[in-house]
C-alpha cells in the first residue's frame, strides 16, 4: 500500500494524509485509464474491470475535444477508484511480463521455424513432449509453407504462430 494511505473499513474509501497525496493518487488513476484506453479491446475485456469502465473507455475513443477527453479520463479514473483497481494493476503488470517473455522467446521460435521448414524429421522429435494432433497440424502447416505459391509468406507466419502456441503449452526443446 502507498505510504500515507489508510483504508477505512466502513466505506472502503481511502483516506489520505494530505491533499497532495490525494491528487497524486487521482493522477495515477487517470494514467491507468489512459493505459487501458491504449489497449486492444480483446485484451481489455480479459482484465477484472466492470462493463461500465469498458463502455466509458470505448466512448473516450470517440471524443475529439481535448478538455472533454481530459474530463472523461478523470471520470474513468473515478470509476476505477470505485472498483478493485489493485487487481487491475496486477493484471496489467502480468500481461506486460508475459508480453516481454514472448519477445524474449521470439528468436528461439524463429530458429525453430527455419529448422522445421528445412528438415521435416525434426518434427518427429516433438512426439515425446507434445500432443500428436498438434504435431499433425504442424506437419500440414509446414507442407503448405514449403509449396511454391503466392501464400508462402502467410503460411510461414501460420507455422510461426502455431509453434508459439505449442511453446506456450509445453516449451519446445532446444534445437
Amino acid at each position: 500500500m502507498v505510504k500515507g494511505l489508510t483504508n477505512s473499513s466502513s466505506d472502503n474509501e481511502i483516506e489520505f494524509d494530505s491533499r497532495t497525496q490525494k491528487k497524486h493518487y487521482a493522477h495515477s488513476m487517470v494514467d491507468l485509464a489512459h493505459k487501458l484506453a491504449e489497449m486492444k479491446h480483446s485484451i481489455m475485456i480479459e482484465l477484472p474491470i466492470t462493463e461500465s469502465i469498458i463502455d466509458a473507455i470505448v466512448a473516450s475513443k470517440k471524443i475529439k475535444s481535448n478538455i472533454a477527453r481530459k474530463r472523461h479520463f478523470q471520470f474513468i479514473g473515478k470509476l476505477l477508484l470505485k472498483t478493485d483497481h489493485p487487481a487491475v494493476i496486477e493484471a496489467l503488470e502480468l500481461q506486460e511480463k508475459n508480453h516481454e517473455a514472448g519477445l524474449i522467446r521470439q528468436p528461439f521460435l524463429q530458429m525453430w521455424q527455419e529448422k522445421v521448414l528445412e528438415d521435416n524429421d525434426l518434427i518427429a522429435s516433438l512426439y515425446e513432449t507434445h500432443d500428436h494432433g498438434d504435431i499433425q497440424t504442424l506437419r500440414q502447416l509446414v507442407r503448405a509453407a514449403s509449396k511454391e505459391n503466392a501464400n508462402t509468406k502467410r503460411n510461414r507466419r501460420k507455422v510461426f504462430e502455431y509453434l508459439r502456441m505449442m511453446d506456450n503449452n509445453e516449451p519446445l526443446p532446444n534445437v
